[in-house]
């Protein structure tokens, strides 16, 4: 019986050790729903506490902390810490070993009666507002700085902040920070929203498929012809060294508009330079036939060959006579240069012009046709390479957003191969003539972004 009853008590502890193992301690359920806050309601350093929400019913312990050091035998709701500028005051509060720190207040410093916190001010969740905790001065002077991430958010100094499509998949804070006249300035940074990424959908709207047999639509395309003299713009502003004549240019047998550039008849001509010219080439433009705000345009083209060589698809500012470049802007939807045959530029030009972006292909641009577009959309502009983005250009990123974003109006496309210049750089004499074929151009809406402008 002795053995026996050994046993037993032997399989009752061992049960009773499973249950305990099992179950979760009341500890490992226990949080802090909101955690302490201490405020400071007039002059002086007497510091009140609001202790913690949780999310049990329990018994919680207080104790006060000053410059990160607990202070003995302090252990009620009020605190009174040495008057002392620049020393640091913190409750904590305890429940079933479960800890929750409060805010930090400085004594001589403004005082920050709680955290700052951040949400969604509208079903679409378009746009954060905040809500401030009260400070001790009341009237302390409140500044805002918005963050994406680590990196301050230019121009984002207001209580609420409008989300740009540059947020997305990032994380977005508000920092507050409040000034009173003989205190030291106090901060309190929010909470993080993660911001969804939206999926785009596109819908094309628009194209120019270059048919064979065709010749350029008029209702859509015109030549700008000429060494750039009969526009005020001698060299195109580039110092180039090529007469645009539309003759240089046909739809071939597959559908593609090429462009030539050649040496062959261009002495006929008188350029800008003084001489004869050098270069035959063309350039076509849809300005006043037909215009873009926001959306993708896409081209697929292949490029030319040979250092000197420029082909560029590119869009202008349609108001560009009332306000000239680069008051107009100019979105580089792509720019080939024949010396460098692997490398794609993409750039945006305005009064604050940002940096080309760049990428490469292995196989270059002229052995055979890649698609180059931009996502354009009212606060970002993206560039793309058969598909794949490889820069960004964010209204957010810009010091001063309302006066150097020129990207906010109808634009109009152009086409053209240049020699020489600027970009394109000197001429290998080896080359004697280069081409540039465009399969086609089409215009879709981003998520119902985006629309075609008829005149």
């Amino acid at each position: 019986m002795r053995t026996a009853g050994r046993v037993i008590s032997t399989l009752s502890l061992l049960f009773s050790l499973l249950i305990t193992a099992g179950a979760p301690s009341h500890a490992d359920s226990l949080s802090a729903v909101s955690a302490p806050v201490i405020s400071l309601q007039k002059a002086g350093s007497t510091f009140t506490l609001t202790p913690a929400v949780w999310s049990a019913a329990t018994k919680s312990t207080i104790a006060w902390l000053v410059n990160g050091k607990v202070v003995a035998g302090a252990t009620k709701k009020t605190f009174t810490a040495p008057n002392k500028k620049g020393t640091n005051v913190q409750a904590r509060e305890t429940a079933g070993g479960v800890i929750s720190n409060s805010n930090k207040i400085a004594v001589g410093s403004v005082a920050i009666n709680g955290t700052v916190k951040i949400s969604f001010s509208d079903s679409a969740q378009t746009t954060l507002a905040s809500i401030a905790p009260k400070t001790f001065p009341a009237k302390s002077i409140a500044t805002y700085q918005w963050f994406q991430g680590p990196f301050e958010i230019k121009g984002a100094h207001a209580p609420t902040y409008v989300l740009a499509t540059g947020d997305q998949g990032s994380d977005v804070s508000l920092q507050i920070t409040y000034s009173a006249k003989g205190l030291t300035t106090s901060s309190t940074t929010s909470n993080a929203i993660s911001i969804a990424v939206t999926p785009r959908t596109y819908a094309l709207t628009w194209s120019e498929e270059f048919n064979a047999g065709s010749s350029l639509n008029p209702k859509v395309w015109k030549a700008e012809n000429g060494d750039g003299t009969e526009y005020n713009n001698r060299g195109w502003g580039n110092k180039e060294r090529q007469y645009y004549l539309d003759t240089t240019a046909s739809i071939d047998s597959s559908g593609s508009l090429v462009m030539n550039a050649t040496r062959t008849g261009a002495d006929a001509y008188k350029c800008y330079y003084g001489t004869q010219c050098e270069w035959l080439s063309s350039k076509f433009v849809t300005k006043g036939l037909i215009g873009f705000k926001y959306g993708r345009v896409e081209v697929k083209l292949k490029g030319p060959v040979g250092a000197g060589t420029w082909a560029a698809f590119w869009m202008l500012g349609a108001n560009i006579d009332d306000r000239p470049w680069p008051g107009c802007g100019e979105i580089d939807i792509t720019e080939l240069l024949g010396r460098d045959p692997s490398t794609v530029y993409g750039t945006p030009h305005g009064p604050a012009s940002g940096d080309s972006y760049t990428t490469t292909l292995s196989d270059g641009f002229a052995s055979e046709y890649h698609t180059y577009a931009v996502d354009w959309l009212p606060d970002q502009i993206t560039w793309y390479l058969d598909g794949k983005a490889y820069g960004s250009y964010n209204k957010a990123s810009l010091s001063d957003p309302s006066h150097t974003w020129v990207f906010d109006h109808e634009y109009y496309l152009l086409a053209n191969l240049a020699m020489g210049g600027g970009f394109g750089g000197a001429i290998d004499p080896a080359v004697k003539d280069a081409t540039t074929s465009i399969d086609y151009v089409h215009f879709s809406t981003i998520n119902g972004i985006g629309e075609v402008i008829n005149h």
